[in-house]
């Protein structure tokens, strides 16, 4: 295979699944584990760990149900895309899973023995956690069977990745085609946004759809916790209360926002900052993969979560076998970027990034005075005054900066130099008949290439890309950089 054509892919959700695709057989898709809306919020209340539900949807997307045994290959796709009952009564939906869960429940009939145990030993497993913990009444409403499966393999071996790798070997995915969570760990992350008029919204839905018993915005703690201590790390209790049900909440009747959004970043349970590490995987699809692509979907709950993480602006900006870094920009506007252009969408990329090397600069800064100073319990992360973004970028300061921690110098502003957005982005791909606004003129004065594409209307109605199209977009901006 051509070593040109390999994908790194920071991905949206379910928004990126129509068009994975383009990107051919050798591509490795790094998805968040932040989701915290529908069935995956009673995973979280009940029995906590990581979001799964995007890393079991594009699991399930990237199965090939035409090859080898066709007929078995679709009825574990199908099985593992079933969902139970939204409606009905409690006692029905419960002995509907336990039909399925003892192995009688007629999507079983097609696969083989052996597949259909494996798979059930983890169902079973699942059932069996669940049980333990019987007090917090598992609400099994729309639970996803497919998220079942990966939660009772998680359970079981003690890894996500180890889960990943046998959900993938049990569906026959290619082993070219990797998902790759952004963390890897057995523990709840959970991200909120700082808007600019000073509110905080915790937990992705409620930054991205909320449901209509969601809470109200709130201010931010004002002493986020010491990231250079040991305490900064995703401790084993580290899961929100959730209220007893699955999230209900719709994208497309979700209120505006009532300011844009400052930033994103991760907290602990108590609402404080931290900085988690990206998955070493993710370094090394940085370090070896030529195209890097920031795909379609949710911008500030989908792919600024990947982007923020301690080492990942550093490791983009710097890799040696990136050729291209290509922006595939949605075709509309969300919740979280209501009345975005293009140019904000590189900004908040941009920014991301930027960020990320700052924290790596500022660890290494005050790492180097605590061996000789006792750590500061309440040293603070801040923002870039300036990220050293072109003014078309439209890049507006921090509205108020954390102070230096007590006991320590000022970090030294000439330590961090932030790079520019063409050190992230070669290139963005939109659509000819976008509701963004391109100012191509713009983002090409900041080093940015534009490249204009032909969408179609999707069976929702609304405007998207098409897989073959895009994907002959992307192989011509790799092949012009071989």
């Amino acid at each position: 295979m051509d070593s040109s054509s390999t994908f790194l892919v920071i991905s949206g959700g379910s928004a990126c699944n129509h068009i994975c695709d383009a990107f051919g057989q050798n591509v490795s898709f790094v998805l968040g584990i932040s989701d915290n809306g529908g069935s995956t919020s009673e995973l979280l209340r009940v029995l906590g760990g990581p979001s799964i539900g995007d890393l079991r949807s594009r699991l399930i997307r990237l199965m090939d149900v035409k090859q080898g045994d066709k007929v078995e290959r679709t009825a574990i796709r199908d099985l593992l895309s079933y969902r139970l009952p939204t409606g009905g009564h409690e006692h029905a939906i419960k002995e509907e899973w336990a039909t399925i869960v003892e192995g009688h429940h007629k999507l079983w009939a097609p696969i083989t023995v052996e597949k259909r145990e494996t798979i059930r030993g983890f169902l079973t497993m699942f059932d069996y956690e669940v049980l333990k913990r019987a007090n917090k009444r598992f609400n099994f409403r729309n639970g996803s069977i497919g998220n079942f499966v990966l939660t009772g393999a998680r359970l079981f071996f003690g890894s996500l990745e180890a889960a990943i790798f046998l959900f993938s070997a049990i569906t026959g995915i290619s082993e070219s085609k990797r998902v790759i969570p952004v963390i890897n760990t057995n523990h709840t992350a959970t991200i909120s946004a700082t808007l600019e008029n000073g509110d905080t919204l915790q937990g992705q839905c409620e930054i991205s759809h909320p449901s209509a018993n969601s809470c109200a915005a709130r201010k931010r703690l004002e002493n986020p916790i010491d990231f250079f201590s040991q305490q900064a790390v995703l401790e084993d209790n580290y899961a929100l209360e959730f209220d007893s049900g699955n999230l209900v909440f719709s994208k497309e009747e979700c209120q505006q926002l009532k300011s844009r959004i400052h930033r994103i970043y991760y907290n602990n349970e108590f609402g404080q900052e931290i900085y988690p590490i990206a998955n070493p995987k993710f370094f090394d699809g940085i370090n070896s993969k030529a195209t890097l692509v920031y795909s379609i979907g949710s911008l500030y709950t989908s792919i600024i979560p990947c982007l923020i993480l301690r080492g990942v602006g550093a490791a983009i900006s710097q890799s040696s076998s990136l050729r291209n870094k290509i922006l595939i920009l949605n075709s509309s506007n969300d919740r979280e970027t209501e009345g975005y252009t293009a140019l904000d969408f590189i900004r908040a990329i941009s920014d991301a990034l930027n960020e990320s090397q700052l924290i790596d600069a500022r660890r290494k800064f005050y790492d180097c005075l605590t061996t000789e100073r006792p750590p500061s319990p309440a040293i603070n992360d801040a923002l870039p005054t300036a990220l050293a973004m072109p003014p078309t970028a439209m890049y507006q300061p921090p509205i108020s900066l954390p102070s230096t921690p007590p006991g320590f110098p000022p970090f030294p502003s000439h330590l961090f130099s932030a790079s520019p957005a063409s050190r992230y982005i070669t290139d963005i791909i939109y659509l000819s008949n976008s509701e963004i606004e391109v100012d191509v003129k713009a983002i090409e004065r900041i080093g940015v290439r534009c490249i204009q594409v032909q969408g179609i209307i999707q069976d929702d109605g609304k405007l998207g890309y098409d897989a073959n199209i895009l994907g002959e977009c992307i192989e011509n901006i790799v092949s012009e950089r071989c």
